[in-house]
Order: structure tokens, then sequence, then C-alpha cells
């Protein structure tokens, strides 16, 4: 999906630059934070954890034929079946999500957007490097990006594993935000005061998805959400990109450094903060946990109780606007509130997504998705927060919240009842929600506490 089309010669080369961009990149979100109703309903939950057996390899542990598998699943996109599926209940599969806080009305661009993607790692074979893989994603179509607006107190999240993962607590996510640097394990990394809590934050702009991940039985997969957003740069984020799970919450400014890229070579991986060292995410079967947990004689730890809790299966993907210096691929808002130019925006095609497993026998195999159960691999190095840099609010756009629900498969076969499962848990989010619609392609909505653009066509000059 290139998000620049037409806007003149001048931008051929930057479209060149973003294309693959705004095509690939990942997000991951979700945990024990808890977003509960006046009347007491939680949408996720979770528990504090432990490290747990995370010793093994980068990828799928335990299945040789795993790069099969792991094709299977990235053919999902280009499943007839399944996008037709998606399609009759208003959704769509994709591998690359566009998770913006500021995209102009009727555009798929803007001054603060973000390209979204989960990646798997894995190895063709045991002598192999690392390769990585885009997971398939329904949620809402890309463009219109359907949203709600959820109060900010309804918010809380599991936070303590910056300094021990074995005493967790829950509290309010605008406790976080308002002092950034209480929940860092490097608070001398983050220049300014640490309050990223604007006065409009009454609201919180909020999409919700489901993630699909290659998991054989008694397997699991280690993956990153990779974010790009297209505003960033080396010493210049736009935005600060919060993760919460049921494990705890994860903070990372996100600066498109190629050191952070990954295999791919574009958008920045996103880490688990465990005690200050930064590990990979972890998925397992819901059914695999069980069975061990109950091996064991019961839960053992913490950890164990939150595996088979509510909200185990859940990521939450936060980003909070940054003041920048305007060094990234796009521009951001002008501070005299200047118009932009008259231009025609084609809508985004459909990401291109890798080729389907050979043979076709997809067709014949039954569904065995299952609900994930999110965790922590092992340590990879140092965790990295603040980058030593003056964070700073920009209060004209709102705080974005990106819920993800993720489930385990084989084979990439989904059936009515899956989709079934995951339009409930898609629509439980936005049931949340004060207002419900789309920022981009309003329709007579009605003033959003979410919304950035105060006139029509208002944007950057080019």
């Amino acid at each position: 999906m290139k998000r620049i089309t037409a806007l003149g010669m001048t931008l051929l080369a930057l479209a060149a630059a973003c294309s693959a961009t705004r095509e690939n990149q990942a997000v991951a979100t979700g945990g024990q934070n808890q977003v509960a109703k006046g009347d007491g309903n939680v949408i996720a939950t979770g528990d504090d954890p432990e490290s747990g057996d995370d010793d093994g390899d980068w990828g799928i542990i335990g299945d040789p034929s795993y790069p099969r598998v792991v094709s299977k699943v990235v053919g999902m996109v280009n499943d007839s079946d399944v996008r037709a599926g998606a399609q009759r209940r208003g959704l769509d599969v994709l591998n690359v999500m566009w998770e913006d806080t500021g995209r102009a009305q009727g555009s798929s661009l803007g001054p603060n957007i973000s390209d979204l993607t989960l990646q798997v790692r894995y190895r063709e074979s045991e002598d192999a490097r690392d390769t990585t893989a885009l997971m398939p994603v329904i949620r809402f179509p890309n463009f219109s990006d359907r949203t709600g607006d959820v109060r900010a107190d309804k918010f809380f999240v599991r936070v303590g594993n910056h300094r021990d993962k074995r005493h967790l607590k829950s509290v309010p996510l605008t406790d976080v935000l308002k002092n950034i640097k209480k929940f860092a394990s490097k608070p001398w990394s983050i220049e300014g005061s640490g309050n990223l809590l604007a006065k409009r934050d009454t609201h919180f702009l909020v999409s919700a998805q489901a993630v699909f991940l290659p998991i054989p039985k008694k397997g699991k997969a280690e993956f990153n959400p990779v974010v790009f957003n297209y505003q960033s740069a080396p010493g210049s984020p736009a935005v600060l990109a919060i993760l919460v799970t049921r494990q705890g919450t994860s903070m990372s400014i996100v600066e498109n450094r190629p050191e952070e890229s990954g295999t791919r070579g574009w958008g920045q991986e996103l880490y688990f903060n465990n005690e200050g060292m930064r590990a990979a995410f972890t998925a397992e079967r819901r059914s695999d946990v069980k069975q061990r947990i109950q091996a064991q004689g019961g839960p053992k730890s913490a950890d164990d109780k939150s595996a088979l809790s509510r909200g185990s299966d859940a990521l939450f993907l936060i980003q909070v606007p940054l003041k920048h210096k305007n060094r990234g691929y796009l521009g951001g808002l002008p501070t005299d509130g200047a118009a932009m130019a008259d231009e025609e925006m084609a809508a985004p095609a459909a990401a291109p997504a890798p080729k389907m497993a050979a043979g076709g026998s997809m067709k014949m195999e039954k569904s065995d998705v299952e609900q994930a159960v999110l965790g922590h691999g092992k340590n990879r190095g140092p965790f990295e927060e603040g980058g030593g840099l003056r964070l700073e609010r920009d209060d004209r756009f709102p705080i974005r919240i990106t819920v993800q629900f993720y489930k385990a498969t084989s084979n990439g076969v989904v059936d009515e009842k899956d989709l079934d499962g995951i339009a409930k848990s898609i629509g439980g989010v936005y049931e949340h929600a004060d207002f419900v619609g789309s920022l981009v392609l309003p329709e007579g909505d009605p003033r959003r506490p979410t919304e950035w653009q105060r006139m029509p066509r208002e944007w950057f000059p080019w």
C-alpha cells in the first residue's frame, strides 16, 4: 500500500522511499491492561508473570517443518475464502496496518502516521540465518480506519516488570503517562518532565484487530511488533511506543534507527522490557499452556495464573505523539496551521502478500485456530527507552491504542465460527467507546474528542 500516490513529480522520490514502509510494519499490544466499562465489564486483563522456560532457539520451538507452517499462515492474506469471510463481516485481511495518530481526511498520508506489522522470526534450516515473515491481521479496512474514542479512565495497565517482574500491579494508564520516568528501567535516559498526558486526553483513539501466528501443537512462536513512523528519524522521534501485555508495560521511542530495524531493514522492532533487558514476545497455544500447568499440579506462580486468565491473548500498542524536528520521510503539522495544497489521493491498494504454500492443500484441512497465550523469550541485550532525548508531548494529536487479540493456527485455515468469534472480540472493544466512526472519512460524525483536524483539508504544505 503506497501511502503516497499522486502528490506530483516532486514527491516521486519520496514515494519510492516510503512505499516499502506503509506496506510492511508491525505492531503488537494488549494484555493485563483492563479496559473496563462503568458496569465492571473488562475487555482485557492479565496478571503478573515470571520468565518461563524461554531458553530455546529464536522462532518456533520443536517442529522441524516450521517454515511450511509459516508459509501457510502468511498465505492467509491471499486466501480468497479467508478474505471473503472477513469482508462479509465488514473486515479485511492485511499484513501491514495503518495505525495513525494524525492522518488527513480523505488521504492515506498525514502529519503523524505509522505502519505496523507483526513479524515472526524463524530459520529455514538449523544453519540458516534468522528470517522474518509478516503475519496476517484481521481488522477494519486501512483506508477508512474505523476507530472509537474510549474514555481515558477506563484503561489500566500492568507495571513493575521494568524492575521486578515477580511483583506486578495494575495502575491507571493515565498515571503512567503523567510520569513515564517512574515506570522506566533507565529514567535518566528520558529528558524533560516525564509528563506526556495532555489536557485533550479525556479519551484515547482506539482500534482493534486479531493477529494470527504460526503455532503448531507443542510449539512456540517468537515475534516482534514493528513500527515505522513516517515523521520519526534518529534523534527526532515522533512517537513513544508503549506495549502492554499481561506481563507488564514496555516503552520505547520510535526513531527508525537502522540498527533497530531487524532483518527486513525498515521500521523499528519493539521488545518486552524484562527487568531492563529486551526480550522478544512469545505465543503458545492456550491448550498447551493449560495442559502443562495441570501436569505440574496447578498454577505455581502468578504468571501461571495469568496465563489462563482473561486477557492472556491480548497486546496493546499505545502511541504517544511527540514534538519532533521534522527529519522523517514526511513532515509534520506546521505550527501556524497552514493548509495543504489540493491534491488527489487514490485509495491504497492491498499490501502484496507472500506466496501461498505450494500444493494448495490448505483447502482440505480443518481449522485448528485457538486462543494464544502471550509471554516473552530470552534476553537479547539492554532495553532502550528514551535515548537521552527530551520528550515533549505533541498535544495536537490524540494518543492511539491498538488492541490486538492473538490467535494460534498451524495451517492458516479459519472457519465461520472462528471469524464470528473474531468479529465479536473486535466489536466488543468498540462497545466501550463514546464515539465510533472514521476520522479519515467522516460522515456527519459529531465532534470527536480525538479529532485533530480543525479545518477542511488542514495538513502540512509540500
